[in-house]
């Protein structure tokens, strides 16, 4: 999803109207203001005007409307803070530098709780604020908590000086982002103080980064429960980590080689920055990763070969013949990827997916690179598919060329489940779910999972209904799970036992789902904690 920013003007008053009288906005904004066109025009048409955004800039506020791939879904303006301090009530003396005020809110019902709010955030401050101010200062309710986990996720921090009865005031550092390996090592002191090796890779590291960049980060401790990704904001930057030890890389090294072949693992590691100090564990790391790399994916068999062949032969047939515009497209989109591992598989070759891909090329077959370049672009500025149908013929004739008639695969005999073997596995991941930080932190979601007559027993004999419990969570939660049990008490209920642990408590839980038409609904919860020796679960 690209973020967009365009200057408020008077076409935009209707929409602004729309929204401004929205129950999600006017929850927030203006609450006893009742907009009409007139006063909008009123209250905004001031926004509008050809001015840059700068520290030096009189009593102005610039608006813009925010735009995701181009559909307007919010409103967002910015100020020198400086300018509205006094009415505000706020000595900005305590801060050294220039500091901007930021507004805004999200419009369109389908973009909240999708995470947009810190995406919005991160790209104004870099498309719009960094060149011109050091800080950025926000002032949600404090009781729109939604609003606060966002500008929190964003990097903003409670600025305590500031803070009153009803307002949280927040403030960022806006030049921080500029220097990741400081904040890099500031978040490992915080969170990863245990982690004995730690890979810094991505295009960041290799100064290719842009705006939009996050932190790729290999973090191998030295023993966990299992391997984990996890993404987050700090300070300003996006994070992207990746929770290991050796036993893991060795797993996800071997199920790459043998799998979709992609290397990606073994070259963060190899060609990332070591941010923590050398070391044998680290070393040994690196040896792993390398011996991994030389020993090569595992060999496509000529099924295999024949299988891609046909697959492609037949998408190719839609980009060549499409029922319409759209259809190309995608099904070209699909090509651009699955063309390119051909390529490098068929000759037994690490191969790369999606962004990777063009650069792999590159490196391996620069020609080619240009002609797969031109191929693509070709097709998806003319919808002309003469140049791709070369391109793909190239790659496929030394291995027999487009392949249809004549194709066959046979899936094993074993490929069958009835519901019985399924309703288990699905009963679990409805659990799991809500365990998940998203989804305990949509309200949304856990409407959808949660039925109309809930009720949950808590440890201290407390009950709870649904209202209590679709609540999002304050902050994100993390659930180590064991001991997973599922049994169908009747065709449409069934019981799930199970135990987790959150921060160093047990807790052995038990829940009933009860079938709903297609859906399947919890209607009763139940915790209770349990002992922990050594510090792990029993």
């Amino acid at each position: 999803m690209k973020i967009t920013f365009v200057p408020l003007a008077e076409s935009h008053f209707p929409l602004l109207l729309k929204w401004l009288e929205t129950p999600h906005v006017k929850n927030w904004w203006d609450q006893d203001v009742t907009y009409t066109l007139d006063l909008v025009k009123e209250k905004f048409g001031k926004h509008i005007h050809g001015l840059a955004l700068s520290k030096n800039s009189n009593h102005k506020t610039y608006a813009y409307i925010i735009c995701a791939n181009k559909e307007m879904i919010g409103y967002i303006q910015a100020y020198n803070a400086h300018d509205f301090a006094q009415e505000n009530g706020l000595n900005l003396n305590a801060i050294s530098g220039s500091v901007c005020g930021v507004d805004l809110f999200i419009g369109e019902q389908p973009f909240l709780h999708k995470g947009c709010g810190v995406r919005i955030l991160n790209e104004f401050e870099e498309q719009i604020l960094a060149p011109h101010f050091d800080w950025c200062l926000i002032d949600p309710a404090k009781d729109n908590l939604t609003a606060v986990k966002a500008f929190t996720k964003a990097g903003f921090k409670i600025f305590e000086q500031f803070q009153t009865e009803s307002t949280a005031w927040m403030l960022k550092d806006l030049s921080s982002r500029n220097d990741p390996l400081p904040t890099i090592q500031k978040l490992i002191k915080e969170r990863y103080v245990q982690a004995k090796a730690i890979f810094w890779a991505g295009s960041v590291s290799e100064g290719r980064g842009t705006s939009a960049s996050d932190l790729d980060l290999i973090i191998v401790f030295e023993e966990v429960a299992h391997a984990y990704r996890e993404a987050f904001i700090y300070d300003g930057w996006p994070i992207d980590a990746f929770i290991h030890d050796l036993n893991t890389l060795r797993y996800f090294f071997e199920e790459s080689r043998t799998g979709n072949g992609i290397s990606g693992l073994c070259h963060m590691i190899l060609n990332g920055r070591e941010v923590t100090n050398p070391s044998t564990f680290s070393k040994n790391i690196k040896i792993l990763a390398q011996e991994v790399l030389n020993a090569g994916p595992a060999i496509w068999d000529q099924e295999q070969i024949n299988k891609e062949r046909f697959l492609i032969t037949d998408v190719l047939d839609d980009i060549k013949y499409p029922t319409g515009r759209d259809e190309q497209i995608a099904s070209a989109a699909w090509l651009l990827e699955a063309l390119g591992q051909f390529y490098f598989r068929s000759q037994n070759k690490w191969c790369a997916s999606g962004k990777s891909i063009i650069r792999y090329l590159k490196s391996d077959n620069p020609d080619l690179a240009l002609e797969f370049m031109q191929a693509f672009q070709g097709l998806f500025q003319t919808s002309n598919s003469a140049a791709l149908e070369l391109l793909v013929k190239k790659i496929l004739d030394p291995y027999g060329g487009l392949f249809w008639n004549g194709f066959r695969s046979d899936a094993p005999k074993e490929s069958r489940i009835n519901e019985a073997g399924i309703l288990p596995k699905s009963i679990e991941a409805l659990e799991r779910s809500l365990l998940d930080s998203s989804v305990r932190q949509s309200t949304e979601q856990l409407n959808k999972l949660i039925a109309d007559d809930f009720l949950e027993f808590g440890s201290s004999g407390k009950v709870y209904n649904k209202h209590d419990c679709i609540k999002p969570d304050e902050y994100p939660r993390k659930f180590v799970v064991s001991d997973f049990k599922i049994k169908e008490l009747s065709k449409d209920v069934t019981l799930a036992t199970y135990k987790t642990t959150e921060d160093g408590i047990a807790s052995l839980r038990s829940s009933i789902w009860q079938r709903y038409g297609d859906e399947w609904k919890m209607i009763f919860h139940q915790g209770t904690k349990c002992k922990v020796q050594n510090g792990h679960e029993e």
